[in-house]
């Protein structure tokens, strides 16, 4: 079952299935970035430009792998 989040970033709004995300990598500052499918778009989230995704996204991690981050 497809997991969907609606994300607004560079001006731009994305609805993007988490499912089809191959990597996410948390960096030490605390921001979550991924790469579209199309390889050419990278899409950078932290909690203070979008609290709800940056938390669906950390809460996905944590469902689909077991692994939290603070």
């Amino acid at each position: 079952m497809a997991y969907w989040i609606k994300i607004t970033y560079d001006r731009n709004i994305y609805v993007i299935d988490l499912d089809r995300v191959t990597a996410f990598c948390y960096l030490p500052n605390g921001r979550i970035s991924f790469a579209l499918i199309d390889g050419n778009t990278t899409i950078v989230v932290n909690q203070q430009n979008d609290p709800s995704a940056y938390q669906a996204i950390l809460d996905y991690i944590e469902k689909r792998t077991g692994q939290s981050f603070p």
